[in-house]
């Protein structure tokens, strides 16, 4: 006859605790809601970890007998949920490269560009061995920096808007033929025609600043998150409702790119609707996060694209300068 031991009590908590974290993490990333953007607000990845450790120390000093069962649901939420698992299991394909973009069996291709320049970074240093047709750009203190970008990667030929106020500029290989003020938040919303030949509409946003309030076991801490969350929202709101009323779209291709602010799997990406894909989402290779530079945790730098465009690559590349990553996206037209 085999012994089987009992199920000892602390076992049985811990295996508890975090068979009941994993069911309210995993109820909490599939609907969103607000009131608990401050745990949200994290990779899944991080509670995640917690849920193993808790299954882990059970199966060690209990050989708690679910543990391993338990493990392997938290690995495949994890690998389903987290943003990083489709980029990672992409690292065997080709990538963006430095230099002007290489060309595409269905057309030619347009290389886009979004950077945070945190007021330091020369946007033409780290922008021009890329060869960008199109460059977003957040947190630029001064013009001169746009005119050389200009000069030197466009022979003279581009274009640029800066809205100074709010620190934010469009720089493009062609002419910007139209621009929508938007006078209350950090956005531009800009008509281009590309030097190629086709037109396109642009939005550049830098949305509300994050709430970094982590103490999540004071009750403020949920209300900021939620509040902050709700800014977000109401901003690119406003910025969407432009898009579709004053522009040419969806009847010519359009891009939204910049500094989002928030985690990739943040509630306020579905108000950019159906329509909007994430280049990094789709085709990007590696590790995409763009935020902090040194530790790089959160994905909030993106780069949308209209259903006229189609991604074929994306990356996130690491600046000295910037406490932002910089993301590069290439495209063919639809």
């Amino acid at each position: 006859m085999i012994y089987r031991r009992p199920w000892h009590p602390v076992s049985l908590t811990l295996l508890g605790l975090s068979l009941a974290l994993h069911l309210f993490t995993l109820v909490l990333y599939v609907r969103l809601p607000d009131r608990f953007a401050a745990f949200t607000v994290f990779p899944i990845w991080v509670w995640g970890i917690i849920g193993l450790l808790l299954a882990g120390t059970a199966f060690v000093f209990f050989r708690g007998r679910l543990s391993l069962i338990i493990s392997l649901i938290w690995s495949f939420t994890v690998l389903v949920f987290a943003d990083e698992s489709s980029s990672l299991g992409r690292l065997g394909q080709p990538e963006l490269e430095v230099g002007k973009a290489k060309p595409h069996a269905r057309g030619q291709v347009l290389r886009v560009l979004t950077l945070n320049c945190a007021r330091r970074t020369d946007p033409y240093k780290v922008a021009a061995p890329y060869k960008p047709d199109i460059i977003f750009l957040q947190e630029i203190p001064h013009t001169y920096r746009l005119k050389k970008l200009i000069d030197e990667i466009y022979d003279g030929q581009g274009d640029y808007r800066f809205n100074g106020r709010k620190s934010c500029a469009v720089v493009v290989n062609g002419k910007i033929e139209f621009e929508v003020p938007v006078l209350k938040h950090r956005c531009q919303l800009l008509t281009v025609k590309l030097a190629r030949g086709e037109t396109v509409q642009l939005m550049n946003v830098h949305l509300q600043g994050a709430s970094t309030n982590l103490r999540l076991w004071e009750r403020n801490a949920w209300q900021e998150h939620r509040i902050n969350r709700e800014l977000r929202q109401i901003e690119l709101t406003y910025e969407m409702a432009l898009l579709r009323q004053k522009t040419a779209y969806p009847r010519l291709p359009a891009l939204v790119a910049g500094d989002f602010n928030a985690p990739a799997n943040d509630a306020v990406y579905k108000l950019l609707g159906n329509d909007f894909t994430d280049a990094f989402e789709e085709v990007g290779t590696g590790w995409g996060n763009t935020y902090h530079r040194s530790l790089p945790l959160l994905r909030i730098d993106h780069i949308f694209s209209s259903s006229k465009l189609i991604p074929i690559r994306s990356k996130a590349v690491r600046l000295d300068d910037s406490d932002h990553r910089m993301v590069i996206a290439d495209y063919i037209f639809r």
